[in-house]
């Protein structure tokens, strides 16, 4: 399949359940015992729109994330969704797509490497 036929917000949509995975994951491996209900609580704040624009800007400012990144990003972040954030700004919803956007084009490309990479920098970031 040809990534570039998959619409952006598709590949957001895809993006964000991938994302909520990884997250999920390494809280888990990270404290064994935990209680589900304190591990949602905790994945909720990382995958959060903010958390996940923060995530997204402070990807690119280190570099961590190629141009070739960046762009699938930025246009997804550029497109235009029904769906609106409970509790963060337009400017970081669209973030919050634009990294999902990229998470999502990983995926569909069986880039499962840089998938776990960049999801183990935005963990470590917190």
């Amino acid at each position: 399949m040809d990534n570039r036929e998959v619409h952006d917000l598709t590949k957001a949509y895809l993006g964000d359940a991938v994302y909520g995975m990884y997250i999920r994951k390494y809280i888990v491996e990270d404290t064994p015992n935990i209680r589900a209900d304190v591990a949602h609580k905790e994945a909720n704040l990382l995958v959060s729109a903010k958390a996940q624009s923060h995530a997204l800007l402070t990807l690119r400012e280190s570099e961590f994330i190629t141009e070739e990144e960046w762009d699938i990003a930025r246009k997804a972040r550029n497109k235009s969704s029904a769906t609106r954030a409970k509790n963060a700004s337009i400017k970081e919803y669209r973030n919050a797509t634009g990294i999902e956007a990229l998470i999502g084009d990983l995926f569909l490309s069986d880039k499962h490497k840089r998938i776990e990479e960049i999801m183990k920098e935005i963990y470590k970031q917190g």
